[in-house]
């Protein structure tokens, strides 16, 4: 192979993975051509992209793009697998073909560039997926305050600390405006008292 096509290879992988620093390696070692071509099909109406990798040119692309542990995982056979919704979206519908199609191994990956291996794949496959992650977020956003203290003060994350002390906020607001009503509640009384008329002086004695 040419210098020329290798750098051809290259370009076109990077301009695929355009930044994504998330990607799963498989080995498609014993699938056919047609489920092999299914599969493509089938992950592409999700968004995710396949591209099978020649290894030693796989090896530069993620180094370059700040992932150089990958290259453990580049040896045989190799599939390169990103995109989707999301890490755990991705994670998830690989898992699920490799389960059904049995013949598939995932060999391991990357998270926004932390190298991960197979076994925390799987762990991934049971995160929240985005749309119940905003979900959750939104369901927060719109509780009562209290609700929302509660929550934020049992270990969670940052976003649950923004709004604890959106809460607070807010709660001090409501006593220093309670606090101002009732100090001027007495001076209205005084000025609505209406003033005690004065004693009609006694009738003159008879005779007089």
């Amino acid at each position: 192979m040419s210098k020329y096509v290798k750098e051809m290879m290259m370009d076109q992988l990077k301009t695929e993975l355009d930044g994504s620093r998330s990607v799963l390696i498989l080995d498609f070692k014993g699938l056919d051509a047609v489920a092999e071509n299914k599969l493509r099909l089938d992950l592409r109406k999700k968004k995710i992209h396949m591209r099978a990798v020649k290894n030693t040119l796989a090896r530069r692309v993620f180094s370059d793009a700040g992932i150089p542990g990958l290259e453990q995982f580049l040896t045989g056979p190799s599939v390169a697998v990103w995109g989707g919704d999301g890490v755990a979206e991705l994670a998830k519908e690989i898992s699920a073909q490799v389960k059904k199609l049995k013949k598939p191994e995932i060999k391991g990956g990357a998270v926004d560039g932390v190298v991960i291996t197979a076994n925390q794949v799987a762990d991934i496959t049971k995160l929240p997926s985005r749309e119940i992650l905003i979900g959750r977020v939104v369901s927060l956003a719109l509780a009562p305050v209290q609700r929302v203290i509660t929550l934020a003060n049992s270990p969670a994350s940052g976003i649950l600390g923004q709004l604890k002390t959106l809460a607070e906020g807010a709660e001090a607001e409501a006593e220093a405006n309670a606090e101002a009503d009732a100090a001027a509640e007495p001076a209205q009384g005084d000025a609505g008292t209406e003033p005690t008329p004065a004693a009609e002086p006694a009738p003159a004695p008879e005779g007089a």
